[in-house]
């Protein structure tokens, strides 16, 4: 399986560890969850790509 790597803010990076969060499992999750969502019979409008983008932006897995 290819890796990626993330960028975390230290904040959320200090919430990973003290929480003991398998951030790969999370990741993992996640982007099945969006895979499988209502969406993926269809192709995503602009609008739904760029809120998606923002999102993972938000959480700190964009730089």
């Amino acid at each position: 399986m290819p890796r990626k790597t993330i960028s975390l803010p230290e904040d959320l990076a200090d919430f990973v560890d003290e929480n003991h969060i398998n951030l790969s499992r999370f990741v993992q999750d996640k982007l099945r969850e969006l895979s499988e969502s209502e969406n993926s019979d269809e192709d995503l409008s602009d609008d739904e790509a760029k809120e998606i983008a923002q999102k993972l932006e938000d959480l700190g897995y964009l730089n």
